[in-house]
């Protein structure tokens, strides 16, 4: 029998079964192990490879045997604990089909602002029909982030008669400046101590008037209290919500009762647990072989 190796993975909130199926059908060999609090440690210390969703506390320093990480998504900000040491390489997940799937949904947020849609949704609850000509939308987008996702986002609304510029940390250029010029603004960034809360009171205020914001990328990136303050003084005209700070939202959040937005519940793109695993078997292949590790972010960028 070919010795393979043992797999921790830790795939919470996403459930557990459709990786561990995938994976057995592509890695036979490996001895896979899910995670659970009531586990008991001596079950799963000895793992060479974590795959998951989040590092709970404590988890990462009982392995003193790890030799990589790799996320089931395309961010990794839930697997950048603290006591992960530094010498442990982490990978990513990229399906370019989540991306164009995002394109998509950012795109037809975009469409339904710029094309004044909610105002028909309102005109045939009251039984109103009533033209308001305009003409094609060539509004101007900023989208934050230009990795695999935000350029793909690019991709597609400028063929839909956008105008778009990307920004991205590393340019230099202040985040207000680029701001002040946009009528639509897309949060496609990974989540970074940096840019946690990067959407904020001073942020929105620096947009223009009337203008409208799209996150798809991680809930902690907007000051939720800040993005309704703006909602409800009428400075932004329009929001849409792919992602929450708190998901499942609670019934209480007073995003629900927000003017003007949009909330979905993390749905814009989903990766297949088939390119997931597929993904994560190549990067094991090169493991053992002793090949490059594919897909690794930079740990201290975080992304």
């Amino acid at each position: 029998m070919v010795a393979g190796m043992k797999i921790l993975l830790l795939s919470h909130p996403l459930p557990a079964d459709p990786y561990l199926h995938a994976l057995r059908r592509a890695r036979p060999h490996d001895e896979i192990v899910v995670w659970s609090r009531d586990q008991p440690v001596a079950d799963w210390a000895d793992a060479e490879v974590v795959f998951g969703w989040r590092l709970p506390a404590g988890v990462a320093q009982a392995l003193p045997r790890l030799r990589w990480v790799c996320s089931v998504a395309a961010g990794v900000e839930k697997l950048l604990v603290p006591e992960l040491p530094a010498a442990v390489p982490v990978s990513r997940i990229v399906d370019p089909d989540q991306a164009l799937g995002i394109a998509q949904y950012v795109t037809a947020m975009a469409l339904r602002f710029a094309r004044e849609l909610p105002r028909y949704d309102e005109q045939q609850r009251e039984r109103v029909w009533k033209r308001h000509p305009m003409a094609a939308a060539r509004h101007r987008v900023c989208v934050l982030g230009q990795g695999a996702t935000g350029q793909e986002i690019s991709r597609m609304l400028a063929a839909c008669g956008f105008e778009v510029q990307g920004w991205r940390r590393s340019q230099g250029r202040p985040l207000h400046e680029a701001l002040r010029e946009a009528q639509i603004v897309v949060c496609a960034l990974p989540l970074t101590p940096e840019t946690t809360g990067l959407i904020d009171r001073e942020a929105l205020a620096a947009m223009p008037r009337r203008s409208a914001l799209i996150n798809i990328a991680r809930g902690a990136h907007v000051v939720e209290e800040d993005l309704v303050a703006a909602l409800r003084s009428g400075h932004l005209a329009f929001a849409a919500l792919d992602v929450q700070v708190n998901e499942p939202l609670p019934p209480d959040s007073p995003l629900w009762e927000a003017p003007n937005l949009v909330i979905t519940p993390h749905i814009a793109a989903q990766s297949s647990v088939h390119t997931i695993v597929a993904q994560f078997a190549e990067g094991l292949d090169a493991l053992e072989a002793g090949r490059p590790l594919p897909r690794l972010i930079d740990r201290q960028l975080g992304y």
